[in-house]
């Protein structure tokens, strides 16, 4: 029996007692596909801010694409003409447009009709509503996140090179000493070369995420949050939305900052450690999403570790790996604090007041984001059985 959220709110669901779609539908269905892709193009290259993303090399890929494309499209939805063409989202988007087209373009329908029955056209369906908001997020964070994957790779290749000598010199004398010295003579290099690792693998999920979507990967798209103050406190943590909120509170976060600008404090250190181990708690949950990583989509419930322990691990992490890397800037000597007493409490309540201004808009992500999820059945069970959002049996 198809549940009242598949019969009409999943975008992806199929009923398999439909006919082979016929010819007509698969060649719309490619016709649409090459002519929405070419005008992605066009504006990733033409818009300064993504072309700032959309590097030469990502244009070269993209036009290599583009062309496989045009030839592989039409063998495999003209041939095997696969029962997904019923829920096109790329038809769902010519569609709207053409409407769009006829109602702007049409005098007699301007002229019959009154202003509320003209701004109504405007109005797309759910499902053009979906579509279009899901084209929307692919263009946006995928050309972003590919964008810092390639930042990240080349970021590790250079770490790589520096990281050679170094297993190098372990390996050749292996003895405790060596090892320790070695280790503690390259501490900061290492440190930060593990972060970088696992920023890395987080944005290699998420690129994955945003750029397909497929039966066979499993991340079919369900729906997408279409609520305008959701897609607002989502996009504000993201360039270009958040360098508002940066300029206004400022942002002091820096993944290398050391207590007192000693890299020998063993404060210090622990306090690195906790953030690293926070970092990776928050990439584990990426990992655990897979091919299903992204914002903004319900492509079904995942319950794995951490998701079985809170239904927000990825949040709470990223918070409190900010929190730490802070609180080298707010921890300082007592005579640094006599001396200048008005900046420092000024500086602090300001990077206090930015940490809580990201923790509630985290906040709010999480509710928005579960008030979309809450449509699908799935997701009803996974949150009775997983009752904590943020912090097990305390929030």
């Amino acid at each position: 029996m198809v549940s009242e959220f598949d019969k009409n709110l999943n975008i992806s669901y199929v009923d398999e007692s439909l006919p082979t779609p016929p010819v007509k539908l698969a060649l719309k269905h490619c016709l649409c596909s090459y002519l929405i892709y070419f005008v992605i193009y066009v504006i990733l290259v033409a818009n300064p801010f993504f072309s700032k993303f959309f590097i030469n090399e990502f244009r070269r890929w993209y036009i290599i694409a583009y062309v496989l494309y045009l030839f592989a499209a039409p063998i495999i939805y003209l041939v095997f003409r696969p029962k997904s063409l019923y829920t096109s989202h790329n038809i769902d988007i010519f569609d709207y447009f053409v409407g769009l087209f006829k109602l702007i373009f049409n005098k007699e329908t301007l002229i019959n009709k009154d202003c509320k029955a003209v701004l109504q056209g405007f109005l797309p369906t759910y499902r053009q509503k979906q579509a279009l908001m899901l084209m929307f997020i692919k263009v946006f964070y995928g050309t972003m996140m590919t964008s810092f994957l390639y930042s990240d790779i080349r970021h590790a290749i250079a770490d790589s090179k520096i990281s050679a000598p170094i297993l190098y010199n372990i390996f050749s004398d292996f003895t405790f000493v060596n090892f320790k010295n070695i280790i503690i003579s390259n501490a900061d290099f290492i440190y930060n070369s593990i972060l970088n690792l696992l920023f890395l693998v987080d944005v290699a999920y998420f690129s994955i995420g945003y750029v397909t979507e497929a039966a066979f990967l499993n991340n079919k798209i369900r729906t997408v949050d279409t609520n305008i103050f959701g897609v607002l406190v989502c996009v504000a943590c993201y360039t270009p939305f958040s360098y508002a909120t940066i300029s206004f509170l400022g942002w002091n976060q820096n993944d290398n900052m050391m207590l007192f600008n000693d890299y020998s404090s063993a404060f210090g250190w622990a306090l690195r450690f906790i953030a690293l181990f926070f970092l990776t708690i928050y990439v584990s949950a990426s990992v655990s999403l897979g091919t299903r990583a992204s914002n903004l989509t319900n492509r079904g419930t995942v319950s794995r570790f951490p998701y079985n322990i809170v239904r927000h691990p990825a949040y709470a992490c990223k918070n409190l790996f900010w929190f730490f890397s802070v609180l080298p800037l707010l921890i300082v000597h007592f005579s640094y604090i006599k001396a200048n007493f008005v900046p420092y409490v000024t500086k602090s309540a300001l990077i206090i007041c930015s940490l809580l201004f990201w923790l509630f808009l985290y906040y709010l992500r999480a509710v928005t984001e579960e008030r979309h999820l809450m449509q699908d059945p799935e997701y009803q069970e996974y949150a009775k059985k997983v009752k904590w959002r943020f912090i097990p049996y305390v929030f």
